[in-house]
């Protein structure tokens, strides 16, 4: 796969560019695509709406023509960026279109221009063009990492999900077995074990329709004893994902905080260990242009490390310094318990991990090198402040 420079990077590309991070123009291409999804999303669901005249109208079919020419154009840009952007030497354009196609989201991008084509080939209403165009909604799930993630916590809470399975499976046959022996020849919806099984899920699931009940009182008590075990045992799955998902969300909190963490230079001599301890301790944040991140004379609390970005350090001198990827401010009022000694104002979007002053403390009480070298820097800041000033 080749690599590109944002100058460089085609536009296709740059537009269905992914990651957590995107440009400004992916972050409105997807806006811009999101939002016509969702209108000829909610045109179909109108349409079904006999007495409603405007989803029936010209103006609701313009509206769900334009988004089929959107979401055919995305189709095609998308398929171009898989072409430019594959193996040369080992995938055909032929056989980077086919692997996009036949991918999760490439099968929901076909599946959202499925209706386009199947309105010219049969036209007149029908219910096929309906169908995949309320489908196409997941084409927004492209741009949202939840599918992903329930897809993560399912495959690593298998085990446990299949155990609460088959319990629930197996209170579901013994509630209708036990039921049936218990009603039978008394209560006409109690005729077979399947029959009585309706009544068992509704039961469990406590939602109690109330069209099958038991009529005995033996059959009256284990219905109740039925209904609260349901509550209890059909809470187990439900807390199990909820698990899931919240250790889900730290693991990828903390990779994407290490990745961060490894783009700074000055951690790139600290050993595994170490960047999982300070991994745990940093937090992101993000800040726009002119954003003014420290003040002079504040009282220091937190030190920052620059992922990307600039800033300028004002230091009250005539020329203020600059700032950038891999740089690293604020350690001097946090390491000599002193006031800010400049001003630091962003000159673009930035992005930054935070470290708050006692957690630096305790990290560099503990590694020597990095007290050093962070010691060395200050001491070094504090010359060309002198230098500035004088």
């Amino acid at each position: 796969m080749p690599s590109y420079t944002y100058a460089s990077m085609p536009l296709v590309v740059r537009l269905a560019e992914s990651g957590p991070f995107p440009t400004r123009s992916a972050v409105m291409y997807r806006f811009f695509v999101a939002g016509m999804v969702i209108l000829a999303t909610l045109v179909e669901v109108l349409r079904t709406v006999p007495d409603l005249v405007v989803a029936q109208g010209s103006l609701a079919l313009a509206a769900e023509v334009a988004a089929q020419f959107v979401l055919l154009a995305d189709l095609g840009v998308r398929c171009a960026a898989t072409v430019i952007s594959r193996d040369v030497e080992r995938e055909s354009w032929r056989t980077a279109v086919w692997r996009y196609l036949t991918s999760f989201y490439g099968l929901i991008d076909l599946f959202a221009v499925l209706p386009f084509f199947v309105e010219v080939a049969v036209p007149g209403p029908g219910d096929w063009d309906a169908l995949f165009g309320i489908l196409r909604f997941l084409k927004l799930a492209r741009f949202s990492p939840a599918l992903e993630t329930l897809a993560s916590v399912v495959r690593r809470e298998a085990r446990p999900l299949q155990s609460a399975a088959f319990i629930l499976v197996t209170m579901l046959l013994g509630s209708s077995t036990m039921l049936y022996f218990l009603e039978r020849g008394i209560n006409p919806n109690f005729t077979s074990i399947p029959a009585t099984m309706w009544w068992s899920v509704a039961t469990l699931t406590t939602v109690g329709y109330g069209d099958s009940v038991p009529v005995t009182g033996l059959g009256k008590l284990a219905g109740g004893c039925v209904a609260m075990l349901g509550i209890a045992m059909f809470a187990l799955p439900a807390s199990i994902l909820a698990t899931g998902f919240a250790e889900e969300m730290r693991r990828r909190d903390f990779l994407a905080v290490w990745r961060m963490v490894a783009r700074v230079p000055f951690f790139s001599s600290l050993d595994a260990d170490h960047i999982a301890e300070i991994t745990n301790l940093l937090r992101y944040s993000s800040v726009a242009p002119g954003d003014v991140v420290i003040r002079i004379g504040e009282v220091g609390d937190r030190m920052y490390f620059i992922i990307s970005g600039l800033l300028s350090a004002d230091f009250g001198g005539a020329d203020p310094a600059l700032l950038s990827d891999g740089d690293f401010f604020g350690e001097i009022a946090v390491l000599r318990d002193t006031r800010r000694t400049a001003t630091v104002t962003a000159r673009s979007r930035c992005q930054l991990l935070v470290l708050d002053a006692a957690d630096l403390r305790r990290f560099i009480t503990n590694s020597p090198k990095v007290a050093e070298v962070m010691a060395q820097t200050a001491r070094d800041r504090l010359g060309e402040q002198a230098a500035r000033v004088e």
